[in-house]
């Protein structure tokens, strides 16, 4: 394909808004929401309450946020489409996937982070447990609509692994660890089911491992779609 017959412009703008989602989300969702790390399950709906009546003001600073940039990552997910649009054909399935999962992932952060807001927007006027329902219904919602980035990660996955190239656009290696990350996620349906310990939200597997590992994802992926671009552009 020659470099003229494919428009790159914007492409690295987009692709730049998936480590800028990642950084805002980790900032305002993680530090100002109190989500990084999460409230135990085991945490007395007193403790919550007090957090987000103390820290109101940040809380919804950090919830506004994180839903103005949200739709990064859509547009995030939409660069790497364009890029795997080179790998394999425009109009295949794989490629539509890839796409509607990270838009489907945005809603899964939209949504989940304006039940939050609601906490924060008047909690001097809400009772203890019903701030810890809405903390405890946004967390619920975050972890088990895994599904939808699962669909992004094994299309994009799948799709770089179709890379018939000498060298690749992406390693192999990084796309089987998309494809594994979708995977590793499936260990979210057991959340629900424990309030203390590893699979609890708060625990090492739940929390530490399955959000680290798909923010890991995000920069390295972006990484190699730079290098992508150039080398579209140059028409190899």
């Amino acid at each position: 394909m020659s470099a003229a017959s494919v428009d790159t412009r914007y492409w690295r703008f987009c692709a730049s808004m998936g480590p800028l989602f990642v950084l805002v989300f980790y900032l305002c969702w993680g530090i100002l929401g109190h989500n990084f790390p999460p409230f135990s399950p085991d945490a007395p709906a007193s403790e919550v309450a007090t957090y987000f009546r103390e820290n109101a003001g940040s809380v919804r600073f950090g919830m506004v946020m994180a839903m103005t940039f949200a739709p990064a990552y859509g547009v995030w997910g939409y660069s790497v489409a364009k890029v795997l649009e080179q790998v394999i054909e425009k109009d295949s399935i794989v490629v539509q996937l890839a796409r509607v999962g990270a838009a489907w992932t945005v809603i899964t952060l939209l949504v989940p982070t304006s039940f939050w807001l609601t906490a924060a927007f008047r909690p001097e006027a809400l009772p203890d447990w019903m701030i810890q329902m809405l903390y405890d219904m946004a967390w619920l919602l975050i972890d088990l609509a895994y599904a939808v980035t699962s669909v992004q990660l094994f299309a994009i996955g799948a799709g770089f692994l179709a890379d018939k190239r000498a060298v690749p656009f992406v390693p192999k290696w990084l796309a089987w660890y998309g494809i594994w990350v979708g995977f590793m996620f499936v260990l979210e349906c057991v959340m629900p089911y424990f309030r203390n310990g590893a699979f609890a939200r708060s625990g090492i597997l739940n929390f530490w491992i399955e959000f680290l590992i798909w923010m890991a994802w995000v920069p390295v992926l972006t990484a190699y779609m730079f290098k992508a671009i150039g080398r579209i552009e140059r028409g190899e």
